[in-house]
Parts: C-alpha cells; structure tokens; sequence
C-alpha cells in the first residue's frame, strides 16, 4: 500500500488549521524581496547545503503569496542550494504558502525567524523590522539619522558616517536611553568627522560610558579636542582605545575633581567597564 502524502488534509483530519497551505512551485517563480528585507545569497552556504542536502530533514521554505505573486520570506538559500543539485536548473518545489501578508508582515516575519535558518545579523534584523514597522527599531534609526548617521545593515565593513556594528549601537541605546545615545554620536562625530575607525564597537562603548557617568561634569569643547588627538586606526585593540578614551578622562576631570571621594569612586567604576 502507497501512502498519499497530503499534509494539508492530514493536518485537518486532527483539526488542525496551519496558517500555511503546502504547494510545490517552480522555483522560477518564486522572488528574493531583497531590496526590501531580505539577505542577500552566500554562495558558500548554498554549496554547503547542496553536498549535505538530505531530503528527509531538509525544510520547506516559506513563501508568501501578495499581489499574484511568490515572495520567499525564509529558506532562499535551501532553494539555491535545490538548484545547485540540479545542475543550476530551476525545478519544481515544496513551499508553506501564506496568504493574506502583507509587505511589512513579511519583513517582521523574516526578522523573527529562527530553527534551522541561518542566524541574522544584527544590521538585517533591524532593517526587516524597520521595514515591517516595529515602533522600537524606527526610533533607533531615526535616533542615530538625526546626528547625521546610518547603519551597514548587510556589512561590517567600515565606512565613512555609517555604523557597521549596529548590535553594539542598539544595546547601548536600550541601556543609555536615547539622549546619551545622541550625545556621545555627537561628540565622536565631531571629533573624528565620521571617519570609519571611530565606530569601532570599542569607541561608542568607551566614549557613551564615559558620557553616561560624567554627564555634565566636563566641556564638550575640551573632549572633542583631546578625542580627535586620538588615531582610532593605529589603536587597533579594543583594549588600547578603551584606555586612551579613561586617559582623557582623567585628564579632562582631575582639576575639577581634586581627590574627591566621589571621582574616584567614578574613576573605579570606568575602569571596571573597560
């Protein structure tokens, strides 16, 4: 006896309704949004999957059907790497089709996916989200657009004005609240004129830490002098620029501060973060 294989009525015979029908498609009608908020291919892991591909545990991709059309939301690198088994010949395959998404749903579905998927970057998460419109994610954006910045969402190449390390950036905004976040942008910003070594993962810690604990104690003026004296490229460890950024503050605050109990308790303090 051949068993039929009917997912969608074998999930109804125990009244189950999946928010999904199972449909093979031609993987040339299937679309990467990756304008929008998808990631772009890595032909390595595709031919990773190819030579390991085992049809018994290997994952339907997700599709979403909009507008006449099929947009994959997860699984573009499994089709690829179908493709790649089949000589680079498109071919027939098994899609969790959903209907009734829209664009931004897509995009936030993306940024939470998870199980066998290839984990995001922290630079495509924000963006998915952005794009689906998640409140939080446009705040951080918008908050870091207004001191003349934006992120490498897909790259952690350094560039000119752009944050690549955008899961460092984010964590110190949710834990230095948004108008130390924009200060400190400020200040490194006009220190170093947006070159690319100044948003070094360990420069926006140092220096946000830094504004965090003396907030209002030293001059804008005098730091971002003594700061842009700094050459974050020839300090390539987090470790060097980190004290260069406690040096300067000792230097900035020890007049005002002479052998207080209070700055030296600060100073402990610093030390301990860097």
């Amino acid at each position: 006896m051949r068993l039929k294989n009917d997912t969608n009525n074998f999930a109804a015979s125990f009244n189950i309704t999946p928010p999904y029908q199972m449909l093979v498609l031609h993987s040339k009608m299937l679309i990467y949004p990756r304008e929008l908020y998808q990631r772009g291919v890595q032909r390595k892991r595709v031919e990773m999957i190819a030579a390991d591909f085992n049809e018994y545990v290997a994952n339907e991709p997700k599709v979403s059907f909009r507008n006449g059309k099929y947009y994959v939301v997860d699984g573009q690198h499994t089709i690829e790497g179908r493709i790649l088994r089949n000589g680079g010949k498109d071919l027939p395959i098994l899609c969790k089709v959903y209907t009734g998404l829209t664009m931004e749903q897509e995009a936030l579905f993306f940024a939470e996916q998870n199980g066998h998927s290839a984990p995001l970057t922290a630079g495509i998460k924000l963006r998915a989200k952005v794009v689906g419109g998640d409140a939080p994610s446009k705040a951080f954006l918008a908050a870091t657009n207004r001191v003349g910045l934006a992120f490498n969402y897909d790259s952690l190449q350094l560039s000119d004005y752009r944050i690549s390390c955008v899961g460092t950036a984010l964590k110190l905004y949710n834990q230095m609240g948004e108008k130390i976040y924009c200060e400190s942008l400020r200040l490194i910003v006009a220190a170093w004129e947006g070159k690319p070594d100044s948003f070094r993962a360990s420069v926006l810690r140092g220096v946000m830490h830094f504004v965090e604990l003396y907030h209002g104690e030293f001059s804008e003026e005098r730091l971002i002098r003594a700061l842009g004296n700094v050459h974050t490229k020839s300090m390539w460890t987090s470790t060097l620029i980190l004290h260069s950024i406690w040096r300067i503050a000792m230097n900035l605050l020890a007049d005002k501060h002479k052998n207080t109990v209070d700055f030296d308790l600060k100073s402990t303090v610093f030390v301990t973060l860097i």
